[in-house]
């Protein structure tokens, strides 16, 4: 790693995001039953979606876009990747995709606390091939400065271009961007995720400090990988998964409307869903709020 990159990055922890890439594309996504993030082992990260849209939610809350989307390029993610970056770095990758003139597949950008959190299990307890994982909030993944791609070797001087670095053969996929305007957010995220908590566990409240220690692997633990209360559904990438999904679509289904019931909230649900709407008279945008829950569900 160069002194730049530790300049940056300072107390963060090479993974081998090659490894991690290729578990997450080759694994079947299950659904699992266990509803607490430390219990989940099941080996892709995507399970903890709903959790991990409501952290960076909340971190949007505390400093407005201080990640913002970029799945307006001409990309593919992959099936767990988070479509976010800090403003300058998704300025910059939009310039080297616009001067390249083709699609960039993207295995990994913005990795949440809760996913690393299932990487760090896993790579305690030898499970799905992981054998190192930061802890979370120690991984570039937390930066919203990281990328890992394919076809490095034809991107790298399209993104050198403009700030992005690549890391080298220790690992040949991922990229970050060394450019200005950027700023340390890992603890951002710990702090959002124990904002989060203390508003879902009024009895059980944790320091709001951004450090990630006993306290906060405890409770991020002890969370609902489809997040705390009822979710607003909507179409989402990565897409909305669970049993409260599974619940929406089985109500549509009762309803009357033909839909799979397979607790992931994709295009074909957003139809029925306004279709529903425009039948009861609703607003009709495909989102599931507490408006349109309360009619499906009564």
């Amino acid at each position: 790693m160069s002194q730049k990159n530790l300049e940056i990055f300072p107390g963060s922890i090479l993974e081998p995001c090659n490894q991690i890439n290729q578990l997450e594309i080759v694994t079947p996504l299950i659904l699992t039953k266990s509803t607490l993030l430390g219990n989940i082992t099941s080996c892709s990260t995507a399970v903890a979606n709903g959790l991990s849209q409501q952290i960076i939610d909340e971190m949007n809350l505390i400093s407005p876009n201080v990640l913002v989307r970029f799945d307006n390029l001409n990309v593919r993610l992959g099936a767990a990747v988070w479509p976010f970056l800090q403003i300058s770095a998704q300025i910059a990758l939009e310039k080297a995709i616009q001067e390249r003139g083709t699609m960039m597949k993207i295995n990994s950008a913005y990795r949440t606390i809760a996913q690393q959190l299932i990487l760090f299990n896993h790579a305690k307890r030898g499970r799905c091939r992981i054998t190192l994982a930061a802890p979370p909030g120690g991984s570039h993944h937390q930066s919203g400065l990281a990328l890992d791609i394919n076809d490095a070797q034809g991107w790298k001087p399209f993104l050198e271009r403009y700030g992005w670095d690549w890391f080298g053969k220790e690992d040949p996929v991922h990229f970050d961007f060394l450019g200005s305007g950027t700023k340390d957010i890992r603890s951002l995220a710990i702090l959002a995720f124990q904002k989060l908590w203390n508003k879902n566990n009024p009895q059980d409240r944790i320091l709001e400090d951004g450090i990630y220690g006993p306290q906060v692997q405890r409770c991020l633990n002890q969370s609902p990988i489809n997040g705390f209360g009822k979710r607003i559904l909507r179409l989402t990438r990565p897409l909305m998964m669970g049993d409260d999904v599974r619940k929406i679509q089985q109500a549509l289904v009762n309803a009357g409307f033909v839909i799979t019931v397979d607790g992931f909230y994709g295009k074909d649900t957003v139809e029925i869903v306004k279709q529903f709407q425009q039948r009861e008279g609703l607003t009709v945008d495909g989102v599931v709020g507490a408006i349109t829950r309360a009619k499906l569900l009564g």
